[in-house]
């Protein structure tokens, strides 16, 4: 597979020269490869975010740098020509329905298009194919934005960002706020535009759950350093070590631990719903066969 972004050795410090400078990212070496679904998890503060807003370049690396699509990003780069790379790199940041502004559901969405160049007409076409791809319904087109649940104002500023068809969509905590179903509405679509659309997806979260059911790759922040690089099935091996980055184990890994306590053995920690109904059903099978 192609890398579409990778970092070498980036540092990102804050208040730089000052007395108050403090490293938010230190010397981050790391590759993410095109079509992955890559989560990013740590404890508040290890400097998540901050590492994602190297990937659109809406901050610089104070030291080291970043390839993200073909693009060179280093302390130097300055602002001029990153427009048309921040199009390829879709950011939705946390409650998102916040920056809603317009009048109606089918301008906010025109905007971005807009704002790159778009013709009224390409940048209408853009945006119902992005309400599709949300799966907001056209009569909703001329209606305010505000007048929506809020799931669908989370889908509408969604749509906003994939109208600019970004190779790249970050996802900044997307379902902060949401009843359980619009959570799973925001992360099935996350998934069909991984899975479907071959969009490279990046998520912060601190759901485990939507970790284990749909990252195939995933970056554990500590003290501004990735400290762990592995598929989900890696990452959750380490109880001890998840304790001590402040990490949650997801929900069936948790009730297994609960079963454990009361005579169940596990061969291995199972991490989702499925796994875990699988595992009790091989369990309960070779008890009756013993029996």
């Amino acid at each position: 597979m192609d890398k579409a972004i990778s970092l070498k050795n980036v540092t990102h410090t804050y208040q730089a020269n000052t007395p108050f400078a403090q490293n938010a990212l230190d010397n981050v070496t790391l590759n993410i490869e095109k079509g992955e679904f890559t989560a990013i998890i740590g404890h508040t503060g290890s400097g998540k975010s901050t590492l994602v807003q190297h990937i659109n370049a809406l901050l610089k690396p104070t030291t080291g740098s970043l390839n993200v699509l073909g693009k060179v990003i280093t302390p130097t780069t300055t602002n001029k020509n990153l427009k048309a790379f921040r199009k390829q790199v879709g950011m939705v940041f946390q409650f998102p329905e916040k920056q809603l502004f317009e009048e109606t559901v089918i301008k906010d969405i025109m905007f971005g298009p807009k704002n790159y160049g778009a013709t009224d007409e390409q940048a209408r076409h853009s945006a119902e194919h992005a309400m599709k791809l949300v799966g907001l319904d056209h009569s909703l087109s001329n209606k305010s934005p505000f007048d929506l649940s809020g799931g669908q104002m989370r889908r509408v500023a969604i749509a906003g960002v994939l109208a600019m068809d970004p190779e790249i969509l970050i996802l900044d905590e997307p379902t902060a706020g949401l009843d359980p179903r619009g959570h799973n509405e925001i992360m099935d679509l996350a998934k069909y535009l991984n899975q479907q659309q071959h969009m490279t997806i990046i998520l912060i979260t601190h759901q485990m759950d939507d970790v284990v059911n749909y990252a195939t790759n995933v970056v554990v922040m500590d003290q501004g350093q990735a400290v762990k690089i592995g598929p989900p099935d890696t990452i959750f091996t380490d109880l001890d070590w998840l304790r001590k980055m402040q990490l949650d184990l997801p929900s069936s890994a948790e009730f297994a631990r609960k079963l454990e306590s009361a005579g169940i053995a596990f061969d291995q920690l199972p991490l989702t719903v499925n796994q875990l109904v699988d595992r009790v059903a091989q369990l309960v099978g070779k008890k009756a066969a013993h029996e």
